[in-house]
């Protein structure tokens, strides 16, 4: 009987011992970066009997990217990349607000930043309606003035529409997307005709109507978010970069490095460009009839560009490829 019962208990305790490391392993956070959300539709058109003008809200974008960078931040859901270190890739590439929204061009800026995912988006509603309270039907009423002359009280609504995707740096494929709606109404707003704040969307006589709609659409895309960047799966690095130096002693300089994947001791294969394989129907460049020369292991890393020591047979130059096997990164 005592066997039995220290059977069981020993087994018991391997148990537990097999499952609770399982449950302490924690799986690394998603690399993302978050660029300004395209705002080109959001427009602002009043027309009011003495004037009339668009304002075209061009910071909203901005304004969205920044308040679920913080979001990400505050959930620890996320490693968010730099906005300074995002800004200075964009100014670097010299792209217009238009190409950065674009899918292709920001999986290529996101295999230069070597994070697992780009978050792009768009607001899709920005809308601000105002109900006067009180007024006597005249035809000045939609300027607010009724019964009570020049000031009137307004009930005022502030609805936000923004949605989101989930964009792979490497084939520029939608992995999910978001949508989320933010509400605000603030009754009773003591206004006057005469302030065009009121009408030209600003938040001097609304008391921030739409930037609380704003951040509660924000609050809730973030955890949309959030959910579908945990179920990725864990991105491969795919290496693939050019020499850009030699010398005699077999040292190459790489020009891609950390922010790619590139690790101290990865070994890349060193090809020699051939000539182009053209499709003879449509003379669209089907391969580059390459070929491998040798081989190169990294020995030191930074961000943009790494060093290696090679071995081929027959010395590399500046413009070889280098390759990586694909690795989990």
């Amino acid at each position: 009987m005592l066997r039995v019962v220290l059977t069981v208990v020993f087994t018991a305790v391997l148990a537990v011992g097999l499952v609770f490391p399982a449950l302490g392993q924690v799986q690394p956070k998603k690399r993302v970066a978050v660029f300004d959300f395209d705002n080109a539709t959001v427009q602002t058109q009043v027309a009011i009997p003495f004037f009339q003008q668009t304002s075209n809200t061009g910071v909203l974008g901005k304004a969205v990217a920044d308040l679920l960078v913080t979001r990400l931040v505050q959930d620890s859901a996320c490693s968010v990349i730099e906005r300074k270190a995002l800004d200075k890739l964009l100014e670097e590439q010299n792209l217009s607000n238009s190409n950065r929204t674009d899918p292709l061009t920001a999986a290529k800026l996101g295999r230069v930043l070597g994070v697992d995912a780009i978050i792009l988006g768009s607001i899709t509603h920005y809308d601000r309606e105002t109900k006067v309270k009180g007024g006597g039907g005249s035809a000045w009423a939609p300027l607010g003035i009724g019964r009570g002359g020049m000031t009137s009280k307004q009930d005022i609504r502030g609805l936000v529409q923004i949605s989101a995707r989930v964009v792979s740096p490497d084939t520029a494929e939608v992995l999910a997307v978001a949508q989320a709606t933010g509400e605000s109404l603030h009754k009773g707003v003591k206004t006057n005709v005469m302030d065009a704040s009121v009408y030209m969307g600003g938040n001097t006589a609304d008391g921030g109507l739409m930037a609380e709609a704003m951040d509660k659409a924000v609050a809730l895309l973030a955890p949309q978010l959030e959910q579908s960047l945990v179920k990725l799966p864990p991105r491969v690095a795919l290496v693939d970069g050019l020499v850009a130096d030699t010398n005699a002693a077999g040292r190459l300089i790489l020009n891609v490095g950390g922010r790619v994947g590139v690790k101290i001791g990865d070994r890349m294969q060193v090809w020699r460009p051939g000539k182009p394989v053209r499709d003879p129907a449509t003379g669209k460049v089907l391969r580059f009839d390459d070929s491998l020369i040798g081989e190169a292991v990294v020995t030191s890393v930074d961000d943009v560009s790494a060093e290696a020591a090679y071995t081929g047979t027959e010395p590399a130059k500046s413009g070889d490829r280098v390759k990586g096997l694909p690795k989990q990164i």
